[in-house]
């Protein structure tokens, strides 16, 4: 199967999980080291928004060489809209601050815009982070310290691991004539996903 084919099949993959994927401990707050572990390598995965965004994030910086850059950005801002949202847990449309930067970075992969090979694109994938960040946090507030710092370091470890699978992939799979589908077809899937998210967001709750 080809790096584009699987890409495309991921959505269709995650979709199909339980509708509290988001909660990788079942909706009960992390009260040990080992669960707030757990529940920081999961949570990343079994959100499909997530774990597209970060794919992309790993394909981006092979295509336009701000490997390290793009990988730190991203993280810290993760770290920080965590934070912010074990303090403040209600801040509004953050599912659609998400979804957004899932179009974003998807429309700039098909542009194959050269804005990414810039410095200043670590601005736009610290404030991803920040958006995914405080999604992240959803799962932990009102942990104790101990499982909130093994949560921190959990879903940390996982996007640096989602990130360099991603780069190595798009390494081996897309040689030669291959890399602009490759990179259009990446950009496709991240802006397609992130607009049916926007849509749910934006929906009237209840």
């Amino acid at each position: 199967m080809t790096f584009t084919r699987t890409l495309f099949a991921l959505p269709a993959l995650t979709l199909a999980l339980p509708a509290l994927a988001h909660h990788p401990m079942g909706g009960v707050t992390p009260g040990t080291w080992t669960e707030g572990l757990l529940s920081g390598f999961g949570h990343p995965i079994i959100g499909v928004d997530h774990l597209l965004f970060i794919i992309a994030v790993g394909v981006a910086a092979y295509y336009f060489g701000q490997r390290a850059l793009m990988i730190v950005a991203l993280l810290a801002g993760a770290l920080i809209g965590t934070l912010v949202h074990v303090q403040w847990p209600a801040l509004p449309y953050h599912d659609a601050l998400v979804a957004l930067s899932l179009i974003i970075l998807g429309v700039l992969l098909v542009r194959r815009d050269a804005f990414l090979r810039q410095p200043m694109a670590a601005l736009l994938f610290a404030a991803s982070g920040l958006a995914h960040g405080y999604a992240y946090g959803e799962a932990i507030v009102g942990a104790e310290a101990t499982p909130l710092v093994a949560y921190l370091a959990g879903f940390t470890l996982i996007q640096i691991a989602m990130a360099a699978s991603a780069y190595f992939a798009a390494r081996y799979f897309a040689a030669g004539a291959t890399r602009i589908d490759a990179l259009r077809s990446t950009g496709g899937v991240l802006a397609t996903v992130g607009a049916g998210f926007l849509i749910v967001a934006l929906l009237p709750q209840g």
